[in-house]
């Protein structure tokens, strides 16, 4: 018999993933499977989206393929670039970027999942030439 992790129900599981409360939930959960059960568990929740430029409409614009399990999908989602106000994670690298870093961000960031992700600049610019 399989162990599985233990939420009261489906709907539970999905919103303290989207709220990103779910790691503790996990890490308590993970040390009641058995270690290669864990390993692959653990890793599907670790996964970073998936993350591609489709063009590069103007020198600080690139329209941005986005695919990420607990944000969605976003087939032409216009980033542009910007300083980063805050560090944080590049989400085509995951190299770490400093407060000042020039950084790609989606424009509606108020209306999306994925608003306050950033692409290091220098990254996706080597991604796509302009």
């Amino acid at each position: 018999m399989h162990r599985t992790l233990k939420f009261p129900d489906p709907w539970s599981q999905i919103i303290v993933m989207l709220n990103g409360r779910a790691d503790a939930h996990i890490a308590g959960a993970l040390r009641q499977l058995p270690r290669e059960r864990a390993a692959l568990v653990a890793g599907a929740f670790n996964r970073a989206p998936l993350v591609d430029v489709v063009e590069r409409p103007t020198s600080t614009t690139a329209t941005i393929y986005w695919r990420d399990a607990t944000c969605g999908c976003y087939g032409h989602q216009t980033w542009r670039t910007s300083r980063a106000r805050a560090a944080g994670v590049c989400a085509m690298s995951g190299k770490r970027i400093a407060p000042g870093d020039f950084v790609y961000r989606p424009s509606s960031r108020s209306s999306v999942c994925n608003g306050h992700s950033m692409i290091l600049a220098s990254v996706l610019e080597s991604e796509v030439p302009a």
